[in-house]
C-alpha cells in the first residue's frame, strides 16, 4: 500500500507531497490541472520509460519518491534476491533528466527492470488507454492466474527440463565434433566476452544515441541563437530606457514601456536557456558517440555473425557456457542424460498437469460472475468466455494428450478470452470488438469477480485506475462507482475521473488546481469535504459549483 508520495519538478508539480491512506481517493479537477501527472509519477516508479521533458522547466531533474507498506514476506523475498537493503517499509524513488533515468530501492541503486517487477508487488495500474493486459492475448493468462490467486511456481520444474535438455544436446553433438565445437565455443564466448552484452543495454543505448548523433549541430545552433540574443539585447533595453524618458514627460507611453520590459525579461530568459543548451551538447562530445556507435556496430556484428537479434546476445553468452561447461564434463553416458531428461519431463507435466486441472476447475465460477456483474456495470446480456487449451511447442521433450507442450514456469496452459457483447452476436477474441469502455468495465468486473469468489488477492495492493470510466454516464457510472468502491473495501484505490458518480463513491477526494505565482504555473492538490465537496461534485455534473440543482444532485449521490 502506497503510504507517501513526493514529487518535486515534474512539469506543472514543482514540489508536492501527499500521504495517502487505506480505502477508495478520488482525484479530480479540470483539465490540464495535472491530474495525470500523478498518474505519471506513479508509473515511473513502476518501471515507466522516463521523457526528459517531463522534466519542469528551469530544474535539471524531476523527483518522484514513495514509501510503500505492506506485503512483507513477498518484499523481503524480492529484496533479498536481488541483494537490496532488507529495511521496511519501502523507499522507492526515481529520478528523470536529460541524461540516464536512475532508480533507487531502500537508497540502493537499481535497474528500471527491477524496479518494474518491484511494482508487481504494490501496484496495478489501468486507463481507459492502456489496456495491454486485456488486448494482448498472451498476457491473458498471467491476469486470469492473479485475479483467481494462482501462483504457478513451476520454476524449478521447467528449469529442471531446460537443463536436462540443453545437456542431452550439447551430449549429441559431442559424439560427432567435440573437440570442433569447444573450440568453436571458445571462440563465439571470446569475442562475446569483449563486448560483454547486458540485458536491455541495446534498447537503451539505441534510444541514448540518436540526440547524440546531432549533438554538434545543436550545439551550434544554441550557441548562435544566444550569440544573435545576446547582440540583440542590449538594443531592447536602450529602446526601454529611451521610453522610461518618454513616460516622465508624456504618461500614456506607458503601457509601450511595460511591453518593452516583458520583451527584455524573455529574451533574457531565452538567452540563459540557449546559453545553457548550447553548454549540454558541447559536453555532449564526439567522444561519447564515438563510443556508443562503436559499441552498436559491435553489437550488430556480433548478432549477424551468431544470426539472432541484439538483444538475445545477453542470453546467448550463457548458453554457450553451459553448452561448452556440458562438453567439458563430457563423459556421461547419451543414456543415462535421455532418462535424466524422462526423468525431469514427468516431474514437470504432472505439475503442470495439476496446474491446468486446477485452473480448469475454477474459471466456470468465475466466468459466471464477471457476467453477473458485467449485467450491473451497464452490459446486460453480455457473456464471456475463458478459453483454456495447451500450449503447444514443437520439439518440446514434454508431451501432454499426445501433443509436445510449452516448458515454462506457467505450465503449459494458455489461455484466450472471448466475449459476446451483445446476445446472438457471436463470441470473438476480445481485442477485435471490445471497446475501451468495455474494456474498463471488464477489468473492474474481472477484479471484483474474484475478490467475490475470495480467491483473488488478498488486499494490499495499491490499484491506480485512470479515467477507466470514461464515456460513460447514468446508470452505467453509478455502478462503475460502486464497483470501484467495492475494490477499495479489499485494496488501496486510487482513481481519477470526471464522474461525479464515481467521485461521490470515494472515502477521500482530492481536487487539483493550477496555480499562478510569480509568472510560473504550478499544479496544487486539496483535500475536499463537506460543502467543498458537493460544489466539486457539483461542477463535475454540471460545469457550474454554485448552480442549484447540481449541489442538490451532488447531495444525493453522496447520500446514496
Amino acid at each position: 500500500m502506497l503510504s507517501s508520495l513526493r514529487i518535486q519538478n515534474l512539469a506543472l508539480v514543482e514540489d508536492l507531497s501527499l500521504e495517502w491512506g487505506p480505502g477508495f481517493t478520488v482525484l479530480t479537477g479540470e483539465t490540464g490541472a495535472g491530474k495525470s501527472l500523478l498518474v505519471d509519477a506513479l508509473s515511473l516508479l513502476v518501471g515507466a520509460r522516463g521523457d526528459a521533458e517531463l522534466v519542469r522547466h528551469g530544474a535539471d531533474r524531476a523527483t518522484v519518491e514513495a514509501v510503500v507498506e505492506g506485503r512483507f514476506e513477498a518484499w523481503q523475498a524480492f529484496l533479498a534476491e536481488r541483494g537490496l537493503p532488507d529495511e521496511q517499509p519501502v523507499i522507492l524513488r526515481r529520478e528523470v533528466g536529460s541524461g540516464r533515468s536512475r532508480a533507487w530501492i531502500n537508497g540502493a541503486s537499481c535497474a528500471l527492470a527491477d524496479l518494474k517487477e518491484a511494482g508487481r508487488l504494490w501496484m496495478r495500474l489501468t486507463s481507459q488507454h492502456d489496456h495491454q493486459s486485456l488486448l494482448g492475448e498472451e498476457r491473458h493468462l498471467a491476469l486470469i492466474d492473479e485475479v483467481l490467486g494462482i501462483e504457478p511456481g513451476l520454476e524449478a520444474e521447467a528449469a529442471a527440463v531446460r537443463e536436462a535438455e540443453s545437456a542431452l544436446r550439447a551430449r549429441r553433438r559431442s559424439e560427432a565434433d567435440r573437440e570442433a565445437r569447444l573450440e568453436r565455443l571458445a571462440e563465439f564466448l571470446a569475442d562475446l566476452e569483449k563486448l560483454e552484452p547486458k540485458p536491455g543495454e541495446w534498447a537503451q543505448l539505441k534510444a541514448d544515441r540518436e540526440p547524440l548523433r546531432h549533438a554538434v549541430h545543436l550545439e551550434q545552433a544554441f550557441r548562435e541563437a544566444a550569440e544573435a540574443l545576446g547582440a540583440g539585447l542590449p538594443k531592447v533595453e536602450l529602446a526601454h530606457k529611451s521610453l522610461v524618458r518618454a513616460v516622465a514627460h508624456w504618461p500614456d507611453a506607458v503601457a509601450e514601456q511595460d511591453r518593452l520590459r516583458s520583451a527584455a525579461l524573455e529574451l533574457e530568459d531565452l538567452l540563459a536557456l540557449t546559453q545553457d543548451q548550447a553548454l549540454r551538447w558541447a559536453q555532449a562530445g564526439a567522444d561519447r558517440i564515438e563510443a556508443m556507435e562503436a559499441r552498436l556496430a559491435l553489437y550488430e556484428r556480433l548478432a549477424r555473425r551468431h544470426r539472432c537479434e541484439p538483444e538475445e546476445l545477453a542470453p546467448l553468452v550463457q548458453t554457450l557456457r553451459e553448452e561448452q561447461r556440458s562438453l567439458l564434463a563430457g563423459d556421461a553416458p547419451l543414456k543415462t542424460l535421455e532418462a535424466a531428461l524422462d526423468r525431469v519431463a514427468e516431474s514437470y507435466r504432472k505439475a503442470a498437469e495439476a496446474l491446468h486441472a486446477r485452473r480448469a476447475a475454477a474459471l466456470p465460477k468465475l466466468e459466471g460472475e464477471v457476467q453477473k456483474r458485467l449485467g450491473r456495470l451497464g452490459m446486460k446480456g453480455a457473456r464471456i468466455q475463458l478459453r483454456l487449451s495447451l500450449a503447444e511447442e514443437a520439439g518440446s521433450p514434454v508431451h501432454q494428450a499426445g501433443r509436445p507442450v510449452r516448458v515454462s514456469a506457467a505450465g503449459f496452459s494458455t489461455l484466450a478470452i472471448w466475449i459476446e457483447p451483445n446476445p446472438g452476436e457471436g463470441f470473438r477474441p476480445l481485442a477485435r470488438i471490445a471497446s475501451g469502455g468495455e474494456l474498463s468495465r471488464l477489468m473492474l468486473a474481472l477484479v471484483g469477480a474474484g475478490l467475490a469468489l475470495g480467491v483473488g488477492v488478498k488486499g494490499g495492493l495499491t490499484l491506480v485506475l485512470d479515467e477507466v470510466d470514461a464515456g460513460l454516464g447514468g446508470e452505467t457510472a453509478l455502478a462503475v462507482g460502486r464497483a470501484v468502491a467495492e475494490l477499495g473495501r479489499a485494496h488501496q484505490v486510487l482513481a481519477v475521473t470526471h464522474l461525479a458518480q464515481v467521485a461521490a463513491r470515494a472515502d477521500r477526494h482530492g481536487r487539483l488546481r493550477k496555480e499562478t505565482e510569480g509568472g510560473r504555473t504550478r499544479s496544487a492538490l486539496g483535500w475536499v469535504a463537506g460543502e467543498a465537496r458537493h460544489r466539486e461534485l457539483a461542477r463535475l455534473l454540471s460545469g457550474h459549483p454554485d448552480r442549484v440543482e447540481a449541489l442538490e444532485h451532488a447531495k444525493v449521490l453522496l447520500e446514496g
